[in-house]
C-alpha cells in the first residue's frame, strides 16, 4: 500500500515565486498525463457463474436437514457482535468445499483482513474456487496484495469501477469524477451456494471488535434457503459486469511461485500467533465456536434486493432496477410502526415530508442514527442536523447513539459483553448497522444508508424478510437498549435538547451537541451551509 505524504513550505522573494511556478507547471503536467490514461479493454473478460452443485457439499447437506419441513421459507440468524461476525465467516471458509464468493466495499490490510485472507488462501489450497470482488476506492489493500492472492490458480480478484491511474489516484478522482464518484457499497459473503452473509459490515478490525480505538456497532444476517440463490445471482451480475476488471489486467507485475509460498508460510505463522493473543482468545470464546456453529434459526419468506450494477456508471438507469424503488412498495404500506436504524441519515425535504405524513396518519416513527460525538463522517451529520427540528415538530422520535457507555463498575462496556445486542455502544463506538423494521413484521438488513449517496449514487444490497417473530424481537431489544445507549432528542421552546440516562437512572439534559468541542460543532454547522447534500 502506497502512502502519499504531502508537506508545505512557505518561502519568500523571487526564488519562492519561481519555485511555485515550476510546481504549478509540474502539477499541470501530471494532471494532463493522468487524464490521458484509460482503463484497458475489458470486452474479453472471462465470464464465470455460481457453481450449481453446492447441495452436494457438507454445508449443503446440513442446510437441507435444517430446512426439512420449512417449505419455501428461508432461515435467518443475526450476527450482532463483531466477534461472532468474524467467527461465522472463518468457520464457513473452513467448511467450504467448492466455492467462496465475496463482495465488499472495504477490505483493510489489518489483523482481521489478513486473518480472513489467510483462511481463504488455505481454502484455495484445498481446491475451493474463490472469487473476490472489491470496490477499488474503498479497499486500499494495495495492488500488490491483491495480485499476490490472484496468483493462486483457484483465486480470482476483480476490482469494480477501478481508477484508471493506478499510481496518481488523486488525478483519476479529478479527471474521472462523474464515474469514480459512484461506488459499489455492497457487502455479501457466500459459501458453496448454501449459506450467505449480508449486512452492514466491511472487512476490517473496527467491524469485528478488534480495534483498540473504535468499534462499529453493526448487524449482518446469516441466511440459508432460497434467498442464497438470490444473493448468488446478484453476485454473478456484478462479477460479469463490464465495470469489473481482473486485478491482473490493471498491473504488469507478476509474482513467482516462490514468493507465493513465502506468503503462505507467513500467513500460517500469523494464524498461529493470532490464536495465542488476546483477540484470538476472544474468538475462541464465541458461542459459535462453543456450539460448533449450531444456532437457532428464524424462519420466514425472504427477498434479496439490490441495485443493478449499471447504477455505478454515469447516466440514467431504469429506475425499476434501483433498490430504493424496490423498497418503495414496502414503505408505502406502513400502517402502524416504523423503526429506522441508519448511521448516516440525511432525509432531505422529501424524506421529512414522508415521515411527517406517516406521523399524521398515526404511524409511530422512530429513527436511530449517530450523534455528532459518535459519527465518523461529520459532513453527513451536517446534512442531517438541519432537519432535526422539523422531524421532532412532526412527532418523529429521534435517538442519537452515544459514543460510549459505562457499566455499574465504571468500566467501559462493549457490545461484546451483551447478549444479542442488535445495536449498542462501546468505548469510542459508532453505529454502523443499517436496518428497518416495519409494522412488527418486516425487517430489512443490508448496506443501504438513508442518505442521498446510497439512494442515488452508490450501489447497495440488502435482505427483506417477512418474520413477525424476528422483527418483533429485534425491535423490542433495540428500543429497550436506547435508554442506555442513545440520547433521546426533544424540542423545548424551539430548541433541540439531548437527554441521556446514567447507570443510576438519573437524567442528563444537554442544550447543544453532547461530548464534542465547540470547534467541531462550528465545523459541522459550516459544512451544513455548503451545497453538498446530494453527495452525502
Amino acid at each position: 500500500m502506497m502512502v502519499l505524504g504531502l508537506s508545505t513550505a512557505f518561502e519568500v522573494g523571487a526564488v519562492a515565486s519561481v519555485r511555485i511556478f515550476q510546481r504549478g507547471l509540474a502539477m499541470a503536467f501530471l494532471l494532463v498525463v493522468g487524464g490521458c490514461q484509460s482503463l484497458p479493454d475489458n470486452s474479453g473478460r472471462t465470464m464465470s457463474y455460481t457453481l450449481p452443485n453446492g447441495a452436494d457439499t457438507r454445508l449443503g447437506r446440513g442446510v437441507a436437514t435444517l430446512r426439512a419441513g420449512q417449505s419455501d421459507a428461508s432461515g435467518f440468524y443475526p450476527l450482532s457482535t463483531g466477534v461472532d461476525a468474524l467467527v461465522a465467516r472463518l468457520q464457513l471458509v473452513q467448511a467450504a468445499e467448492q466455492s467462496i464468493d465475496l463482495q465488499y466495499y472495504i477490505w483493510h490490510r489489518d489483523k482481521t483482513g489478513r486473518l480472513l485472507a489467510a483462511y481463504l488462501l488455505d481454502a484455495a489450497d484445498r481446491g475451493v474456487r474463490v472469487r473476490i470482488l472489491l470496490d477499488d476506492m474503498g479497499s486500499p489493500l494495495g495492488d500488490e496484495s491483491l495480485l499476490m492472492l490472484d496468483q493462486h490458480p483457484n483465486v480470482e480478484v476483480r476490482l469494480f469501477n477501478p481508477l484508471s491511474n493506478r499510481v496518481q489516484r488523486f488525478w483519476s478522482m479529478l479527471t474521472e469524477f462523474s464515474r469514480v464518484n459512484r461506488r459499489m457499497h455492497n457487502k455479501s459473503f457466500t459459501v458453496d451456494n448454501s449459506i450467505a452473509i449480508v449486512g452492514g459490515r466491511n472487512i476490517g478490525n473496527e467491524y469485528f471488535a478488534a480495534h483498540n480505538d473504535v468499534a462499529f456497532a453493526d448487524l449482518d444476517l446469516a441466511v440459508i434457503g432460497p434467498v442464497v440463490d438470490q444473493v448468488s445471482d446478484g453476485f454473478d451480475q456484478y462479477w460479469n459486469h463490464g465495470a469489473s476488471y481482473a486485478v491482473s489486467s490493471l498491473s504488469s507485475h507478476t509474482f513467482t511461485g516462490m514468493e507465493l509460498n513465502a506468503v503462505r508460510e507467513q500467513m500460517k505463522t500469523f494464524i498461529e500467533e493470532t490464536r495465542q493473543d488476546e483477540y484470538g482468545g476472544r474468538l475462541l470464546e464465541s458461542d459459535l465456536v462453543k456450539n460448533k456453529g449450531a444456532v437457532d434459526w428464524f424462519w420466514g419468506a425472504g427477498q434479496v434486493l439490490y441495485d443493478h450494477p449499471d447504477k455505478a456508471l454515469p447516466g440514467e438507469v431504469d429506475d425499476s432496477r434501483y433498490l430504493r424503488t424496490q423498497l418503495s412498495d414496502v414503505f408505502a404500506g406502513v400502517s402502524s410502526r416504523l423503526l429506522l436504524v441508519s448511521p448516516y441519515f440525511v432525509p432531505g425535504e422529501a424524506g421529512v415530508d414522508y415521515f411527517t405524513s406517516l406521523a399524521q396518519r398515526g404511524v409511530q416513527v422512530t429513527i436511530v442514527t449517530n450523534s455528532l460525538a459518535a459519527t465518523d463522517v461529520g459532513a453527513v451529520h451536517s446534512g442531517y442536523a438541519k432537519y432535526r427540528k422539523a422531524l421532532l415538530s412532526a412527532g418523529i422520535r429521534l435517538y442519537e447513539v452515544r459514543p460510549k457507555v459505562a457499566n455499574g463498575s465504571g468500566k467501559k462496556q462493549s457490545n461484546e459483553d451483551k447478549p444479542r445486542q442488535y445495536i449498542g455502544s462501546s468505548a469510542k463506538a459508532s453505529l454502523h448497522a443499517k436496518a428497518f423494521f416495519i409494522d412488527g413484521r418486516y425487517t430489512f438488513v443490508g448496506s443501504m444508508n438513508l442518505d442521498p449517496r446510497s439512494f442515488l449514487i452508490n450501489t447497495e444490497i440488502g435482505i427483506l424478510l417477512d418474520s413477525a417473530q424476528f422483527t418483533s424481537l429485534a425491535q423490542k431489544q433495540i428500543l429497550a437498549s436506547l435508554s442506555h445507549n442513545a440520547y433521546e432528542l426533544s424540542l423545548e421552546e424551539g430548541d433541540v435538547l439531548w437527554t441521556a440516562r446514567t447507570d443510576t437512572g438519573t437524567r442528563e439534559v444537554f442544550d447543544s451537541e453532547p461530548m464534542v468541542s465547540g470547534w467541531r460543532r462550528l465545523g459541522v454547522w459550516f459544512m451544513g451551509l455548503l451545497p453538498i447534500e446530494s453527495q452525502l
